[in-house]
């Protein structure tokens, strides 16, 4: 069975899906052409400024702002009708992890947190693929801070969000919860 939904294109032509997401990568390359590798936001005095201001704190430390819920194409579908299902990226959001970083960086956060929808081999494919997009989206947009955790539904409630603190075996820890 092949993977389509109302929003897929028909008969060649773009669906609105596949044209957001193209969108959003040509808009992700004009954002980040003049502001991946420049120094840190800590770093610039301005941006310092900017954070502190308002705070009323007369020691070292600064307002950060961020998001701690940030869907990527990585919150994908899954064909249950395949033995192992088949992952099929971008069913609730089209945009790789790089991009959700370059965007909080210019709507001004210094933090964002990847938090990718489940599935049945999801576990996995946080592992295999979301992962080193996300430490190649370190590598590339340093000025936000970028973490890696999970959403995950309680009974009789809304979703919730799992925060993995950065350090070298946060891949394996989220799998580890993840797959149970």
């Amino acid at each position: 069975m092949q993977h389509r939904n109302s929003e897929d294109a028909t008969g060649g032509q773009l669906s609105r899906r596949q044209l957001v997401k193209y969108a959003g990568v040509g808009a992700t390359l004009a954002a980040a052409g003049p502001f991946v590798g420049v120094e840190a936001a800590h770093a610039d005095p301005d941006r310092q400024d900017q954070a502190t201001a308002g705070a009323g704190r007369a020691d070292d430390r600064i307002w950060r702002a961020g998001d701690h819920h940030i869907h990527s194409e990585y919150s994908g579908d899954f064909d249950t009708s395949t033995n192992p299902p088949t992952f099929h990226k971008g069913a609730d959001a089209v945009y790789p992890i790089v991009t959700n970083a370059i965007m909080a960086k210019n709507f001004g956060l210094t933090w964002a947190m990847c938090t990718d929808h489940g599935g049945p081999t999801h576990s996995k494919v946080n592992l295999e693929q979301a992962y080193p997009d996300l430490l190649r989206s370190r590598r590339l947009v340093p000025e936000v801070l970028q973490f890696w955790g999970m959403e995950f539904d309680a009974p009789a409630m809304d979703h919730h969000t799992l925060m993995i603190p950065r350090h070298a075996d946060e891949a394996k820890q989220l799998f580890e919860l993840e797959s149970r």
